[in-house]
């Protein structure tokens, strides 16, 4: 039995360890594209992954503000100048004071926007001006539970391009604690800008009471990811949720669907799934799909569409489909999955292991 850990990864290692590794790897990938996001000169997403981040960062950011502004307009209603600047559509306000503060370089917030550019890289890739589309078909069955999941996919695809059919990330999207903490930001760059440019005072009441009232209607429930989870679940508990359909998912370009579905067969969640397929190394795809004890037919044409276009955070091209066919033929699932035990630990552990694991721990262990 093949040890998940092969030569390409630099030796057997005990499977724990590879573990370790694996995380630590993709950790570090995704520390290195957030960091890549808030400080360009990095130079480590291309000039399209910048740009497109970066927009959908400030229109994260204008959603929320809006959000904001409306109640606080009314608030300021006795000061006509400073009711006027809060109604304004044309200026934004919090974004620039965030920027000057330097507070945007959360790596939780950084990672989430990259695989939303990723996510639309792939679609434009796979999925756009596709006469196919998996979801009406299943709004369309007989499957009235399936159909309803379905529909609310459907829903939630929507919100996720504007008219143009560009990329758009909601604050829906975001998992709740990142959530309440960008409107607390944005809350506290909102009152700078009422005291410092318009000397408002008695900010304080107002502008909690705003934020408060939109953090309480949040519901993370509505974003794509738990929309997405919940349709795979239904699949797989129809029976229905097979190699063969995982295929047809990244073939049309529903790479949330597909994260979705690979992470159920596999027994992890969203954050995890994506973590374990942005492997530098390219190990992670493998290890996956033989956990999810995908067929080998399907598991090369589930490879072939993810590394077509290059790899998952990577600019990358080139053939490695066959190498990681070959890594997917070398372990079992018993391994495979035992590898991705970690991935299925507490998030807070998993994070302490990989907050640990840096590039000195590991190159002290190899010495």
């Amino acid at each position: 039995m093949a040890e998940a850990g092969s030569a390409r990864t630099g030796g057997e290692r005990p499977r724990s360890d590879a573990a370790r590794l694996l995380l630590a790897a993709a950790r570090e990938r995704f520390a290195v594209a957030a960091t890549d996001l808030l400080l360009p000169q990095a130079a480590r997403l291309t000039e399209w992954q910048r740009i497109t981040a970066a927009t959908l960062l400030a229109r994260l950011i204008r959603s929320i503000e809006d959000a904001l502004r409306v109640p606080l307009a009314q608030s300021f209603a006795a000061n006509e100048a400073l009711a006027a600047a809060l109604s304004s559509a044309r200026v934004p306000i919090a974004l620039p004071i965030l920027e000057r503060a330097g507070v945007l370089g959360d790596p939780e917030l950084g990672t989430i926007l990259v695989r939303r550019v990723e996510e639309h890289r792939y679609w434009k890739a796979h999925g756009a001006g596709a006469g196919t589309d998996l979801l009406v078909e299943f709004v369309q069955g007989e499957d009235e539970a399936l159909a309803a999941e379905a529909m609310d996919m459907v829903i939630a695809r929507s919100s996720r391009f504007d008219r143009f059919q560009e990329p758009m990330l909601g604050h829906v999207d975001l998992p709740a604690e990142l959530q309440h903490k960008l409107v607390w930001l944005i809350a506290a760059a909102l009152r700078h800008y009422l005291t410092q440019q318009h000397g408002q005072r008695a900010v304080d009441g107002p502008i909690e009471s705003a934020a408060s009232d939109l953090i309480a209607s949040y519901d993370e429930s509505a974003g794509l990811e738990a929309v997405a989870a919940r349709l795979a679940r239904q699949l797989d508990a129809a029976g229905r949720l097979s190699g063969e359909l995982l295929a047809r998912m990244l073939g049309e370009g529903a790479l949330p669907l597909f994260v979705a579905g690979i992470g159920v067969r596999a027994g992890l969640d969203h954050s995890a799934t994506w973590e374990v397929l942005s492997d530098p190394q390219g190990r992670g795809p493998a290890l996956l799909l033989r956990a999810a004890s995908i067929g080998r037919d399907e598991a090369a044409a589930i490879l072939l569409l993810l590394n077509t276009h290059g790899r998952l955070f990577s600019g990358a091209e080139g053939e490695v489909a066959a190498e990681q066919l070959d890594l997917f033929d070398g372990m079992d699932e018993a391994s495979a999955s035992e590898v991705l035990r970690l991935w299925r630990a507490d998030p807070a552990y998993r994070a302490s292991v990989a907050r640990i694991s840096t590039r000195g721990v590991r190159a002290t262990e190899a010495a």
